[in-house]
């Protein structure tokens, strides 16, 4: 490189430097510039959101203009038809209810204690509408207010505007000034158990399944008497106006609709928020710090440009072409997962960058290189401008290949009792199992990988090594039993018939580490060990055990005793797997152990004197499973300890 292409080179960086700077101040900055990406990012928002189904967990009792119209007065809303409507969303078994109305003044004495009353006895989780905010409510409002609504069911009503355009555009958080309660998403979102940070987040709005159908589902409220009950179980029941002209606001999706999503009732502004809250979602863009990233390698790519020297006329075409492609790509690649990539900025980061490279090189010195590119293009290759580079948000997700020791858990016939309790008592009894299990799993030091309804996966080894990581896994597994067969005891007599826990542990090399997405990922591990550990807790149910453990996990516990089950050839494998059954104190304490492994080895060799010895085992130990197990087999017709399972 000689001395004027390392000037060259100079200029270049200085210039890509002071394009990105340039251009970034000025979105942020200039008004109308952050306005026109403000409007980009809305128009795609609006226009190429891919469509979601209709929320699950969310329903609107609005306010309707019919309803309004059985009332005397339209407002404040009849507040005996409120205190029903309360009543008849906890009888329907509604999961909590919001209520979006600001009692902030007296109507009918009678019908204000009443829905006082209503709200202070309400069984349900309930949380209602809010504000100490002197632009809404003045000093006898509040006081009226704070009379009204217990603190306990306050639920900050404010939202949070763009000063730009006045859209509804973050989450309001509340706890803003001294008395403000948790903002209406937040107290909706605590009551059914998720904590938020005090943060602001944008507003991911809910895209509708079709042109026709709504993304919450909306029922007149003065209906909702009168609609099935499974409308309402177990969901967000949202009460308030969707009024023609009262509590409007504007969103972002206004730079498309005209209508309800444009301007949209304050209650499904709150829908919309909790919504997101519950299922983890987020609008999908940059960081401040993304955005610069992209702005840079556009003036990379605007100053590689300038240093083909090709001209001002071919600079600015193709880089009229990649800006072209790019706002293309970004419209239509947001509804397939792309985030929502600065457009401005990058734009004018690239433009400034052609421009000041082409001041920076100058007019007649261009026009000598053109004159040597000319005269010796047949003999030179073109210099390399620029290099795209990978997104420099995105995730390296990595894994790390080791030895493991996994424990699958499993009660038996768990979906019959589920079906058989109701879902208070249901998740009373499954909470307290899992936490006793997973005390005892913690106690050994083991990862609790995942929970699969009432199924544990723990993962022994990762991601802190422990050499003795198999034998950690049968000792943690030992007394899980024990800890399972006295809960289900204690269940069973108080009438839950909760069944046996069957266990399974292998041990094998699997790939463990953080995977998923940018947005979420989870530490886990893949690989066909872990399908071996599944099977191995599912083949109990035709032994007769508790406890499955594999020859790999055995091998690596010479400080335990194990009975050997059999060599087992599982559905969908080739190879046995010799499959043993860990020795508990209650068999140590007898000669059960001794008895069973003589009889096993003469029926492991074939020799027919191993059938006698199980059939006297079964009248010595009648209530021994893998015995009877063994007898079962050998009464069809088996002659040996090879296992073939037909089935998973």
């Amino acid at each position: 490189m000689n001395a004027k292409q390392l000037k060259d080179y100079r200029a270049a960086i200085i210039v890509a430097a002071l394009a990105a700077i340039m251009a970034t101040l000025a979105v942020q900055y200039l008004t109308f510039l952050s306005e026109l990406e403000t409007t980009s990012r809305d128009l795609r928002v609006a226009g190429q959101s891919a469509p979601m189904p209709q929320s699950k967990d969310i329903v609107i009792a609005g306010l309707t203009e019919e309803t309004v119209s059985q009332f005397a007065y339209r407002s404040p809303v009849d507040r005996e038809f409120l205190a029903n409507l309360i009543k008849t969303l906890e009888a329907k078994g509604a999961r909590a209810v919001g209520v979006d109305v600001l009692f902030d003044q007296a109507t009918e004495p009678a019908k204000d204690e009443l829905l006082k009353k209503t709200i202070r006895e309400a069984k349900v989780p309930l949380f209602i509408s809010y504000s100490n905010s002197s632009n809404i409510v003045n000093e006898d409002q509040l006081a009226y207010l704070n009379d009204f609504v217990p603190e306990r069911l306050r639920a900050g009503a404010n939202l949070l505007k763009d000063p730009t355009n006045d859209s509804v555009r973050w989450i309001f958080p509340g706890q803003t000034n001294p008395g403000m309660p948790l903002g209406f998403v937040r107290k909706a979102v605590k009551l059914i158990g998720i904590n938020t940070p005090n943060t602001a987040p944008e507003i991911a709005w809910r895209p509708h399944p079709d042109a026709e159908t709504p993304a919450f589902a909306v029922y007149p409220s003065h209906t909702v008497a009168f609609l099935p009950d499974e409308w309402f179980k177990g969901k967000i029941v949202l009460i308030g106006a969707i009024l023609s002209i009262t509590d409007r606001h504007r969103t972002p999706l206004a730079v498309l609709d005209d209508g309800d999503d444009g301007n949209m009732p304050g209650i499904t502004v709150m829908a919309h928020g909790i919504s997101q809250v519950m299922e983890g979602r987020s609008l999908q863009r940059f960081n401040l710090a993304g955005d610069i990233a992209i702005t840079v390698l556009f003036a990379l790519v605007g100053v590689g440009l300038g240093l083909l020297k090709r001209g001002a006329a071919f600079s600015f075409t193709v880089g009229g072409i990649f800006i072209l492609l790019y706002w293309v790509g970004s419209f239509f690649g947001y509804s397939n997962g792309l985030p929502l990539v600065p457009l401005l900025a990058p734009t004018l980061a690239l433009l400034l960058a052609l421009w000041l490279m082409d001041v920076a090189i100058g007019r007649a010195e261009r026009k000598q290189r053109q004159f040597i590119q000319g005269a010796f293009s047949r003999y030179v290759s073109p210099a390399v401008v620029s290099q795209l580079v990978d997104d420099p948000s995105a995730l390296s997700i990595k894994g790390d290949r080791r030895e493991v020791t996994f424990i699958f858990t499993d009660i038996a016939s768990f979906t019959t009792l589920s079906e058989g309790l109701t879902s208070e008592a249901l998740s009373e009894v499954l909470n307290a199992y899992l936490d006793g299990a997973c005390s005892i799993i913690l106690k050994y030091q083991g990862t609790i990988d995942k929970f699969i309804g009432d199924a544990i996966m723990a993962i022994f080894n990762a991601p802190i090594s422990q050499p003795d990581h198999a034998e950690r896994a049968v000792k943690c597994a030992l007394e899980l039993d024990v800890y399972a067969e006295d809960f289900k005891k204690k269940q069973n007599a108080a009438g839950i018939p909760i069944g046996v826990t069957r266990i399974g542990i292998h041990t094998g090399v699997a790939t463990v580490g953080n995977f998923g997405s940018s947005s979420r990922m989870d530490f886990t591990a893949l690989g066909d060990t872990v399908n071996t550990a599944a099977r191995t807790e599912g083949v109990n149910k035709y032994f007769g055990t508790r406890i499955c453990v594999t020859e790999e996990s055995v091998a690596e516990c010479p400080n335990l005793r194990f009975r050997p089950i059999g060599d087992v050839v599982l559905k969908g494998k080739t190879k046995p797997v010799g499959l043993f059954s860990p020795v508990s104190e209650a068999d140590a304490a007898t000669n059960v152990t001794e008895d069973y492994m003589a009889a096993y080895e003469l029926l492991k060799a074939e020799n027919p004197k191993g059938i006698d010895s199980f059939r006297a085992l079964a009248t010595q130990y009648p209530s021994d499973p893998i015995i009877a197990y063994h007898c079962r087999r050998i009464d069809a017709g088996a002659t040996s300890t090879l296992i073939v399972l037909e089935d998973k």
